[in-house]
């Protein structure tokens, strides 16, 4: 991709991005992420938190509630907070009436000294543009916790991101046609995209995404300054260790008191 290419592109970035991102087309062009691919993250998860069958659990960023389902059958204290309404509805249907959901900011997560573990799942964390604001996000976990509560945040790997980077994929979901074009945007380390949408080539969605390019130095600079202590980082699901040829950043620790 051009430079000219990037910036134009650039221009159709939205600073709220987020706040359209997940709508109600969002299980259909990533039909892949299931409840089944979520079942060896939850395990994963369940097992770093140390959950126990008594624990309540913060999912934030919930989603369609993928990852609830899973956390839900090893304890019944599972609540969900997500900013999109469609992705809320999506989880109401497939958790039941009784699952605990909420909308709400995650820069404002309106809990304190409630869980025993939060778990933050599938790159929801740096969306926003400014260091104060993301800053919050880690506070607001920290805040959620009981002392010495766990957390689970499951965020890229810049390294890998920079190396594997696909700057333009074309696929079909259905009789959608997706097109998908990406970036590394080094001047404000972010990895930007933009996806669109058309049916029979009549435009259906327009949308964008951009999350900060977090090193694990900045990550547990921040981390700390918010409040939490890392105890682990791996570079994926199994287990091992974080490379440039793995793609996660997924980090593990406590709230620091």
């Amino acid at each position: 991709m051009t430079l000219s290419e990037m910036e134009r592109l650039s221009g159709k970035l939205e600073t709220d991005w987020f706040a359209n991102a997940f709508d109600a087309l969002y299980p259909i062009v990533y039909a892949h992420r299931t409840v089944e691919a979520a079942t060896a993250e939850s395990a994963f998860a369940i097992d770093q938190l140390k959950l126990c069958e008594s624990c309540s659990v913060l999912d934030l960023c919930c989603g369609n509630g993928r990852h609830m389902v899973h956390l839900l059958q090893h304890t019944p204290h599972v609540t969900g907070l997500d900013y999109s309404p469609d992705l809320l509805g999506f989880a109401r249907v497939q958790l039941g009436e009784t699952a605990r959901l909420l909308r709400g900011d995650m820069r404002a997560i309106p809990f304190e000294g409630v869980f025993d573990a939060v778990a933050n799942f599938f790159t929801s964390f740096g969306y926003f543009q400014d260091y104060s604001e993301n800053l919050s996000v880690a506070q607001g976990i920290a805040r959620a916790l009981k002392p010495k509560g766990r957390f689970f945040v499951d965020y890229l790997n810049p390294d890998y991101v920079r190396s594997h980077l696909d700057p333009e994929t074309h696929r079909k979901a259905g009789d959608l046609d997706i097109h998908e074009r990406r970036w590394v945007d080094e001047s404000t380390k972010r990895v930007n995209k933009v996806t669109e949408v058309s049916r029979a080539g009549q435009p259906v969605s327009n949308s964008s995404e951009s999350v900060r390019l977090y090193s694990p130095v900045e990550l547990d600079a921040l981390l700390d300054e918010a409040g939490l202590t890392v105890e682990a980082r791996y570079g994926d699901y199994d287990g091992s260790a974080v490379d440039p040829l793995r793609p996660r950043q997924i980090i593990v620790g406590t709230r620091a008191n």
